[in-house]
């Protein structure tokens, strides 16, 4: 491999360190915003949920705050089972002046609608037998049987408008002389307190909180996440929503809450993070593919000759020593060549050191053109090189590539516009049979290689 193609394949190997430092640092910069929008996500999602727990605080409060304002007109029917208009209108009155979420209270002895408050509006459900009514006396027997409030709905409501309907079970001990004596509970009947859904929201805060937040309530009848959902929309309940119980008196619901543009982190807070991240990746990787490439090339550079590109004496041992444990190993035996240039110094003299240089890399190419890639040539000093030629298994092997090497430079160079006629002296030694370390080889085709330079000056002075 040429210096040139291993300083191109080095700055190969070099970008895909800085590919690899900029796969790195957009791992770390996505990373970084990733952390950054999830604690964003959960920062939206603690706020919701505080919200949430306020809502659902008031919501609660509110109904069971109602439930409780009919405690006393419960007790008093239980003391005084023949509780007549006059006083029923002075108590509903009353519970109705303290909670502004009640659209009516009834009472029903026996299980048929005898009082009702207010009367105005609500005179058709006088004398109304629950028992008859099938879809309202399930809930009815449930409250009987279990002697608790039972609170039903929403309803749509005869009066228009939704309304929660909380029934509760009055069990009087009076006899009919009117003392206390110790006879089981009898069942007297009902009382029942409708509630007004939209003002129980408004009051709750349900309404007002729509402005930040997606609100829906589902658990129709108090049976929670299996009820009916009765406010807002049920996608709220498949978009990964805050979900909190309301507890009723006979069982719950359950209220759901995102926030109203969905959860999804301010993208605006990302860019300073990633901006940041990319940069320092651009200029990390940057660094690190010139630190690389720098390394490497002085590496390259350091092992080749700097005109030539050609391996110079540190890669040259280097490339002997591997040939020789190849040697022992494989029991083979390789050749080395010592080629020194005839006549250099007056082709300098002559044509100049630009034109000297120019023939010396005109030399190596020939040199790597007419080897195999097993092979090493090496510049030395000067205008003298070494070949390496590996598998050479006897000395007229080496003596072909020796002679084949000398056609090859016996060929006329043109450099700019000059025509150079080059010749070379050649000498050759062959491992272990002629030395079995470099300087032994080298020296011993050192001088095979003055012989051959002598005898071609000595020709050539025989001929002029």
């Amino acid at each position: 491999m040429t210096k040139l193609r291993k300083l191109q394949y080095s700055l190969f190997s070099c970008w895909l360190g800085g590919l690899f430092a900029i796969l790195l640092g957009t791992i770390t910069t996505e990373f970084v915003a990733g952390l950054s929008q999830k604690s964003q996500l959960e920062h939206q999602r603690g706020d919701v949920l505080l919200k949430l727990a306020t809502v659902r605080a008031r919501l609660e409060g509110s109904i069971n705050s109602t439930l409780h304002l009919t405690r006393g007109l419960i007790a008093y029917v239980a003391t005084h089972p023949d509780v007549d208009d006059d006083e029923f209108e002075i108590l509903a009155g009353e519970i109705i002046s303290v909670g502004r979420d009640i659209r009516n209270i009834g009472l029903a002895r026996d299980n048929i609608i005898t009082h009702i408050y207010p009367f105005a509006g609500n005179e058709a459900a006088l004398g109304i037998e629950y028992e008859k009514i099938p879809e309202q006396w399930s809930a009815i027997e449930r409250a009987i049987a279990q002697k608790r409030t039972i609170v039903a709905g929403p309803v749509d409501l005869a009066q228009g408008g939704q309304g929660l309907i909380a029934r509760t079970p009055i069990y009087t001990r009076r006899g009919l002389g009117g003392s206390l004596d110790d006879a089981p509970p009898i069942y007297w009947g009902l009382a029942s307190i409708v509630i007004d859904i939209p003002t129980l929201f408004a009051t709750s805060g349900i309404q007002s909180e729509n402005s930040t937040l997606q609100l829906a309530i589902r658990g129709k009848d108090g049976l929670g996440r299996e009820g009916e959902i009765f406010f807002g929309e049920k996608q709220v309940f498949s978009a990964d929503p805050i979900i909190m119980p309301v507890l009723l008196p006979n069982g719950s619901w359950q209220i759901a809450a995102v926030p109203s543009r969905g959860w999804s982190a301010n993208i605006q807070t990302f860019w300073p993070y990633r901006a940041t991240g990319y940069t320092l990746t651009l200029l990390f990787s940057l660094l690190i593919t010139f630190l690389l490439h720098a390394r490497r090339t002085n590496k390259i550079l350091a092992m080749h000759d700097t005109l030539t590109g050609l391996p110079n004496r540190r890669l040259l041992d280097d490339r002997f020593s591997q040939m020789i444990a190849a040697s022992i190993r494989s029991k083979t035996s390789f050749g080395l060549l010592y080629i020194d240039l005839n006549g250099f110094k007056e082709i300098n003299d002559r044509h100049g050191h630009k034109i000297g240089d120019k023939l010396l890399k005109e030399v190596a190419t020939r040199l790597e053109l007419n080897m195999r890639a097993s092979d090493t040539a090496a510049r030395i000093v000067g205008d003298e090189f070494v070949v390496l030629a590996e598998w050479i298994s006897s000395e007229m092997a080496l003596n072909r590539l020796a002679e084949k090497i000398q056609q090859t430079l016996c060929e006329d160079i043109t450099i700019d516009n000059h025509s150079v006629k080059l010749r070379s002296s050649v000498g050759s030694s062959l491992y272990p049979l002629e030395g079995e370390d470099f300087d032994s080889l080298l020296s011993f085709a050192d001088q095979k290689m003055y012989q051959s330079k002598k005898e071609y000056y000595q020709k050539t002075l025989n001929s002029n």
